[in-house]
């Protein structure tokens, strides 16, 4: 079996990860919810799923690898994977425009506000430098299947290397973490104004004392060095008032209030003195929130989905050992879950130069009970 129920329990849970210490207090736990198969390839490793207020299924594909691929598809009902919203969007080259084709994106997420698909392009294809003008976030109206928006980041706010991570939105308000620097965007969809905050504070960068535990294996991007991953993580909380962010392997979430970040008469040490730990978590590959303010971990350890209540303890773990690197997450208008398992703890990055990942690669929905 594959599968563990981690059952009932009123303790208190100490895992210690490698100089990291988790601790949740657990409640009376529900069952975790069925996990199901949507999707695979063996092909290159997707790790963003998106899924629309209609039920349209969308996944991306980071450029890791060499060749032509497309970098989003949409999944259909039978299971065809199609460029989307075009071929050409998808067809990008070396010496190409790279203001009108995805370059190398690294997650999607559909806005519910209005059902609309953004690509967050960082422009660094197989973990090389930055395209010059790649940098961008594209809007797509998925009820026409056009671009409707191309949101282009000042190269002088990304000078260097810089890779956007992930991306949440809340009215005119759009939040992007960065994590080769560490720092979080903030974009004004009116003005179409970029800021870049935290990039001089330590709170976006990793702590690089933790070394990840990843089914049996310590994660290391040369030996004896732990893989280097600042701001990554990012969540807004139901009501759009709190955003959480984190690098991926913690050991802290943290919690700040979405209008100290679109205050622009703020420092960075007075913004910090904003800032609050929200959890302390294990290592996660991706996160969300839903509209109960339930929050779902995507452990990388040994395979899991954790689900935390409001009140910060564990509801239920969700183990498979198929859930190799669980990545982000999309909720569907029914209260559907769907992740994309994206293997990243195979990359050379993080295996001391080797790929180890080994296909298919998933896609996998659940719904919990309550």
């Amino acid at each position: 079996m594959r599968k563990k129920i981690i059952y009932n329990s009123k303790t208190a849970l100490f895992s210690l990860i490698f100089g990291m210490v988790f601790l949740t207090t657990i409640q009376a736990q529900t069952d975790p919810p069925k996990l199901n198969l949507i999707a695979e390839t063996y092909k290159n490793n997707w790790n963003g799923v998106a899924i629309s207020n209609d039920g349209r299924l969308f996944a991306e594909f980071p450029r890791f690898d060499k060749g032509d691929y497309p970098s989003i598809v949409e999944i259909k009902k039978d299971g065809s994977q199609v460029p989307y919203p075009n071929k050409e969007w998808n067809s990008w080259k070396k010496g190409n425009d790279p203001l009108k084709a995805f370059v190398s994106l690294n997650a999607i997420y559909i806005n519910k506000e209005d059902n609309h698909l953004w690509a967050v392009d960082p422009g660094d294809p197989n973990f090389g430098a930055n395209i010059k003008g790649a940098e961008k976030l594209v809007e797509m109206d998925v009820n026409t299947n056009k671009v409707i928006q191309t949101y282009i980041v000042p190269t002088e706010m990304v000078p260097g290397n810089t890779h956007f991570n992930d991306i949440r939105i809340k009215g005119d308000w759009v939040y992007i973490t960065e994590s080769t620097q560490g720092s979080i965007f903030v974009l004004n969809k009116k003005t179409k104004k970029f800021r870049r905050l935290l990039l001089d504070s330590k709170l976006t960068k990793a702590d690089t004392s933790i070394h990840p535990e990843y089914f049996g294996r310590i994660l290391e991007a040369s030996p004896g060095k732990a893989p280097v991953l600042n701001a990554d993580q990012v969540e807004l909380n139901p009501a759009g008032d709190t955003l959480y962010f984190s690098s991926p392997f913690g050991p802290n979430l943290y919690q700040v209030a979405t209008a100290d970040l679109r205050n622009e008469t703020l420092t960075t040490p007075e913004l910090e003195k904003r800032i609050s730990v929200y959890i302390t978590m294990n290592p996660i590959g991706g996160l969300i929130m839903d509209k109960k303010g339930n929050l779902y971990l995507g452990e990388v350890k040994n395979g899991s989905i954790r689900c935390v209540g409001q009140d910060k303890k564990t509801k239920w773990i969700l183990q498979d050992d198929r859930i190799k690197w669980p990545d982000a997450l999309s909720i569907s208008e029914d209260g559907t879950f769907y992740i994309a398992i994206a293997q990243v703890g195979s990359l050379p990055m993080m295996s001391n130069g080797k790929d180890l990942r080994n296909p298919p690669f998933y896609i996998f929905s659940f719904k919990p009970k309550e």
